[in-house]
């Protein structure tokens, strides 16, 4: 499943974004992801290296008595898996419930099949089984309002028994969904605090593909 990748970015312009192909060793306990290597359209690349990238930020379930949990989503050169940035997530998550995420809306055919792949980088420097948070991440038709129309993962956990600090994982996966009418599919990633208490992670790298099934 993972091979090694040569370090390449091939840019062009795709309906109003920046497409590309990267080749990249991408290192998860010891395993290396592999990335298509031929240019198609339907493949995006975003590292946010000048700004969000046509990302909007996006929190629910924030409430805590009268008040807001503190969040953010920001650029960052403090903890970076390619290029100069990437995305720092913070959530205070004194409710046992808050949840943040970037989505993007992408012009896709109308009422179509499509398979939609989703590759990232992911730092975390939750260990152990326990205290784990929930992965966001998933392809929709609608922007999302409520917890029922996110699409949640695995755990945030990064494979070690000690604490050792952030570690960079490879996070990927598969979608099978339907476009509607107006040929809009929204890519969503974030993370889902299902443990009281604030917490840090990183996301970079974050490679997206669309092909019609």
């Amino acid at each position: 499943m993972y091979s090694k990748m040569k370090k390449s970015i091939h840019m062009n312009i795709h309906l109003s974004f920046l497409t590309a192909v990267v080749l990249l060793a991408f290192c998860a306990c010891g395993e290396k992801l592999i990335i298509d290597s031929q240019p198609k359209p339907g493949t995006y690349f975003f590292s946010f290296e000048n700004d969000m990238e046509g990302w909007e930020k996006r929190a629910i379930d924030l409430e805590l008595g009268d008040t807001l949990i503190d969040w953010s989503i920001e650029r960052t050169d403090e903890m970076v898996y390619y290029g100069k940035s990437a995305l720092k997530f913070y959530l205070e998550n004194y409710n046992d419930a808050g949840k943040i995420w970037i989505e993007r809306p992408f012009v896709v055919k109308p009422n179509q099949n499509y398979r939609v792949e989703v590759t990232y980088a992911f730092a975390s420097a939750d260990f152990g089984l326990a205290n784990l948070w929930t992965i966001i991440t998933g392809v929709v038709t609608k922007s999302p309002e409520t917890r029922d129309d996110l699409v949640y993962q695995g755990h945030t956990g990064n494979g070690s028994d000690t604490d050792i600090g952030f570690k960079w994982l490879a996070k990927n996966y598969n979608f099978d969904v339907t476009s509607d009418s107006d040929g809009t599919l929204y890519v969503i990633v974030g993370v889902w605090g299902t443990w009281e208490g604030p917490r840090t992670y990183y996301l970079d790298f974050l490679h997206i593909d669309f092909t019609l099934k």
